[in-house]
């Protein structure tokens, strides 16, 4: 029953279409809208970036990850720094070691550590996806993320009242075969660790969704917000079924716009217009020169240069009206209301990172 809902209340508001939006609810200029992206992972102190970011009124959630790959006391040194120096542009949000997880005291290291993070000024925390895909126990079994291992850590940050932001799972194209008109077809082609068809021993995308939902139930004053649309970018039913069940959940669309412009614009329309109060804003450009040789000028103002299209080309998606070009397609643009923009480019992620206190800077 509540699908057939969900589904009679898409149509309806689609049935709505886009009118003309009167002056005062028209969509800004792009300059004059605030735009937070609250998934950016910027580790480098080169002034471009501050003054790209002022340029076009871009501020960020700057996110620390991941838990494995060895560099999370220089990842977290060089976000602090930026922070310290940028309390505006650059709040950032931590992570935790998954290395040392069978240590006796792991959990209480942790929160030892994430407390310290958090007196630095660390608005949330991140969680990436190898957990439930990469990491095992001691039996070789992939630790999925509700795993009893995590509940005190989880607890913790919600009495710390921060933000667990998520990216739990993939899309559910890295089960499927290859398919050259996907969206993800570039990144699972030249990344074919992630590439999971044909690969039974991993977890299943239902079972990794799965985990995650327990977690919302189990920690229910836990605030996660599920990075990339909560990997179910594929199914706006399924996302709205969740966000119905689970008040404590958000979602971001970091590298997932280019997948709501296959669905039907009058549909994710009406998904925006329901969901208006639980919708962020996010990009997740990477730039971490500390993880390899030294970059040159020309491969940073590159980066620069892609970041900004990007920002520039998702502003005509969400803002703009008819038919426009995205990612080489043909796609009907959404023609949000100012209002509705605002919440997703600012407002929300304003009130869950508590961003008025972040932006004072490091106490």
């Amino acid at each position: 029953m509540r699908t057939v809902l969900l589904t009679v209340a898409f149509a309806a508001t689609a049935l709505l279409g886009a009118p003309a939006a009167p002056a005062a609810d028209a969509a800004p200029p792009y300059e004059s809208m605030l735009k937070i992206d609250a998934h950016s992972h910027v580790f480098d102190p080169h002034p471009g970036f501050p003054a790209l970011f002022r340029r076009i009124n871009v501020r960020t959630i700057n996110v620390c990850n991941n838990g494995t790959d060895g560099h999370l006391a220089p990842m977290h040194t060089i976000a602090f720094d930026l922070y310290r120096q940028d309390p505006t542009l650059f709040p950032f949000e931590s992570t935790f070691d998954l290395l040392q997880r069978d240590a006796p005291a792991y959990s209480q290291n942790v929160t030892t550590w994430l407390a310290d993070t958090f007196a630095r000024g660390a608005v949330g925390v991140k969680i990436w996806k190898e957990v439930g895909l990469e990491i095992k126990d001691r039996a070789g079994r992939f630790i999925l993320p509700d795993d009893p291992l995590f509940d005190p850590i989880y607890a913790f940050i919600a009495r710390q009242g921060r933000v667990l932001h998520a990216h739990l799972a993939e899309p559910i194209d890295a089960w499927l075969p290859l398919d050259k008109n996907s969206p993800h077809y570039s990144y699972y082609s030249t990344n074919p660790q992630w590439h999971l068809h044909g690969k039974p021993e991993f977890p299943s995308h239902a079972a990794i969704i799965a985990a995650r939902d327990r977690i919302l139930e189990k920690h229910p004053t836990l605030v996660v917000l599920g990075a990339h649309l909560g990997s179910l970018e594929h199914d706006l039913e399924g996302i709205a079924r969740r966000l119905d069940r689970y008040p404590n959940f958000h979602l971001e669309v970091a590298a997932r716009t280019r997948n709501l412009t296959r669905h039907p614009s009058d549909r994710v329309r009406a998904f925006f217009l329901r969901y208006q109060d639980r919708l962020l804003y996010g990009v997740d450009q990477s730039w971490k020169p500390y993880r390899q040789n030294i970059v040159t000028e020309a491969q940073r103002q590159g980066h620069l240069n892609r970041l900004e299209l990007r920002y520039r080309a998702d502003y005509d998606y969400y803002a703009g009206r008819g038919e426009i070009t995205y990612d080489n397609r043909k796609v009907e643009a959404l023609a949000l209301p100012r209002g509705v923009l605002e919440k997703f480019y600012h407002r929300n992620a304003e009130r869950l990172f508590r961003l008025e206190t972040a932006w004072a800077g490091p106490k």
